[in-house]
């Protein structure tokens, strides 16, 4: 990307800037983002000298030299930096004058929009600065006057309070930190987040005359250590409350760097990624103060336990750090810090540094989307700090964090759901059931020596109902469970009819993935990750059968419908998957063709036979069915298996009340008679938990 030199343009008096982006609290519209790409820029640095009233004093334009801004999020006076100009006596300090005590200055970068007609510059805001000293330098080659400038946090470093603070407890924390910001005198306010009823000032908070301002203000932020606060680019203060411990809370990101990008969206230069493998820690417990009235001590304790993250607690173990905290006096602020000091361990702690053309819409705690140039793996990061070089051809640099997600646990006493499931389980069936019927028609069984942790979780209605979880480096596999997907569970039901489809009974959810488990177990998970997604997709559907997935899905006619699964499971025999609802129904029904293929004791030997088999990412359907002589002569053949079946007649008959699973009257026919969806996993002849698996729940 070119840049080319500052504009030569005259000092104005009183000017208003068109095409301002100032609000970097929303993503950058469409226009912002295509001035960004530009593969040329037309830059120049603004300045405008406000007075007290915001009003301008004076724009300077086509002086600066050079100069830089820095953006740190964790500190209290966010932005910082410096801007050189070329020496006039009016920047000298004198009363009057730009360079005095009743001046702020907003530094402008203004990027000329090539696409549009006449072209117009698009002005970003990088901050709303007080000049903390001024340097000139005279020489022979160039002299200038260099002004060193802070956001209006820096008013309140040396300065002390008038009058006395004092904060009743009890006080929502939002109120009392805007209460204090106005005490001192402060005017200009930006968002505000609005605390909950549990974030309060736990006592009495007093303040003598004469107490450094910024102390109280950090005082404030920190009974709870989810907030922040500080002086916006538009010099107004914030209190913000970072959302980012879930991940259904995350903002979309605002920027996405992808060296593989073909859209230029990604402007990076060079990256590199730091990972500290000796603070690791996946449980934090924080302790408080103990209360000279009570005794008792305040606590709070987080921890990870989404089993997509690869630190859960199941996956390396629990690793636990405990923090004492004598400033803290209740649990919910123990709570926030036990959630901030996990955001900071329970990872890598991967810190990333980008250098690139400059993006000026990003902010201190801005999500990002980071492609790994070397994993090509995608993930969200939150900037930490920004350093902008204004000079020409100047870069960016950002360094951050990479983000991971903690789930909320559910325990008895909070849902009757949970006890309906936990009775589900204990009682019912609802994974022996599965196991059992695994075993019956693929021949295969967990050891009995492992353990399945049951983790029942309140994330987000929509997403995945439940998911099994193996791990490369322990035995046990974890067993989430999402009860806001079961939100209207008939905790009557045997079956777990959640009010949805019969498809989502949850015993036929369950069975689905007690599939995943025994594969898990059966052949370790480094050869179950090397899979095909269709093979375990498809055959965990087979246990249950699919016919009311496949009903869902509307066609124009019957004919229609046969060629797009035909055409669809061929793709996914090539790679393909999308997870969507008709990929599971060409994964079922490729399952069912295999079965047809190979008959009921041909199956049990595939799956048997498979155990012995090493790297099944390459040439998997010629290891699972050794048939012919080459991996696209036993595609044709499945494929021919799956256009012959008599199954597709079955699933069309609203007759037929069979679901179409291994166990059914269309294939083992075990029972002798057709398996509906109350029948496919008869709840009376459950006689354990598990039969393969040692069950925990995690509370």
């Amino acid at each position: 990307m070119e840049s080319i030199a500052f504009n030569n343009i005259n000092v104005n008096k009183n000017t208003r800037l068109p095409n301002v982006v100032d609000d970097y609290s929303v993503n950058p519209s469409k226009r912002v983002a295509a001035v960004l790409r530009q593969p040329i820029r037309n830059v120049d640095v603004i300045v405008q000298v406000l007075n007290n009233d915001n009003s301008v004093f004076q724009s300077i334009e086509g002086r600066a030299i050079g100069g830089s801004i820095s953006i740190d999020a964790n500190s209290l006076t966010r932005r910082t930096g410096s801007i050189t100009l070329a020496v006039d006596k009016e920047y000298m300090p004198k009363n009057n004058g730009i360079a005095w005590f009743n001046r702020k200055f907003r530094l402008y970068q203004s990027i000329t929009d090539m696409s549009s007609y006449p072209h117009e510059p698009i002005n970003f805001l990088l901050g709303t600065f007080y000049i903390t000293s001024e340097t000139l330098n005279v020489n022979l080659e160039e002299s200038n006057i260099e002004l060193t400038l802070a956001d209006k946090m820096s008013l309140y470093e040396n300065s002390t309070t008038e009058q006395r603070i004092e904060l009743k407890r009890g006080t929502k924390i939002d109120v009392a930190m805007k209460a204090t910001m106005e005490l001192m005198g402060e005017t200009d306010f930006g968002y505000i987040h609005e605390s909950s009823s549990q974030e309060v000032i736990q006592y009495d908070y007093k303040q003598e005359i004469g107490t450094n301002m910024l102390d109280i203000i950090t005082d404030l932020r920190d009974m709870y250590m989810d907030y922040t606060c500080g002086f916006n680019a538009k010099g107004e203060f914030e209190y913000r409350k970072v959302d980012i411990q879930k991940e259904d809370e995350v903002k979309v990101p605002k920027w996405s760097f992808d060296p593989d990008g073909d859209d230029r969206a990604d402007l990076t230069v060079s990256f590199s990624e730091n990972y500290d493998f000796s603070n690791v820690f996946n449980r934090v417990v924080v302790y408080g103060a103990t209360s000279s009235k009570t005794n008792l001590t305040p606590s709070g304790e987080a921890s990870i336990t989404d089993a997509k993250q690869p630190f859960n607690v199941d996956a390396i173990g629990m690793r636990t750090k405990f923090v004492r905290n004598t400033n803290l006096s209740d649990d919910v602020q123990c709570y926030a810090e036990a959630k901030y000091n996990l955001w900071q361990t329970a990872h890598f702690q991967e810190t990333c540094t980008i250098s690139c053309i400059p993006v000026y819409v990003l902010d201190g705690k801005d999500i990002i989307e980071v492609t790994n140039p070397v994993t090509k793996e995608k993930a969200k990061y939150i900037i930490d700090t920004i350093s902008v070089d204004l000079g020409i051809g100047g870069t960016m640099s950002i360094t951050a964090h990479k983000l991971y997600y903690t789930k909320l646990n559910y325990t008895d006493a909070e849902s009757p759901i949970v006890k309906a499931i936990k009775n589900g389980i204990n009682h019912l069936g609802w994974l022996s059931l599965g196991e059992q019927r695994i075993k019956d028609a693929y021949g295969i069984s967990g050891s009995g020596d492992n353990t399945i942790m049951v983790r029942l979780i309140s994330q987000f209605e929509g997403g995945e109902q439940a998911a099994v979880t193996g791990y490369l480096t322990t035995k046990v596999q974890t067993l989430e469970i999402d009860v806001k997907d079961f939100a209207n569970l008939n905790t009557a039901s045997e079956d777990g009819d959640v009010g949805r489809s019969s498809g989502d009974y949850l015993d036929r959810v369950l069975a689905h993935e007690m599939f995943h488990a025994v594969c898990n177990d059966y052949y370790s998970v480094d050869k179950t990750q090397d899979m095909p997604t269709w093979f375990k997709e498809g055959f965990a559907e087979l246990v249950h059968g699919a016919k009311e997935r496949y009903l869902s899905i509307k066609f124009d006619n019957v004919d229609k419908q046969k060629a797009y699964y035909m055409r669809r499971a061929e793709e996914l025999l090539n790679g393909a998957w999308a997870s969507t609802s008709e990929d599971y129904v060409a994964a079922y029904l490729l399952a069912a063709a295999i079965y047809y293929l190979k008959g009921g004791k041909g199956m049990q030997s595939m799956f048997q036979d498979l155990r012995t088999k090493e790297n099944l990412g390459l040439n998997f359907l010629i290891k699972l069915l050794p048939i012919a002589a080459n991996n696209d002569e036993v595609e044709k053949q499945v494929l021919q298996s799956m256009r012959d079946m008599p199954l597709w007649g079955y699933l069309n008959d609203m007759k037929d009340q069979d679901t179409g699973s291994i166990g059914g009257s269309h294939m083992l026919n075990l029972f002798g008679t057709a398996l509906d969806a109350h029948s496919v996993m008869p709840n009376q002849l459950a006689t354990a938990e598990s039969l393969g698996f040692k069950i925990q729940y995690q509370e």
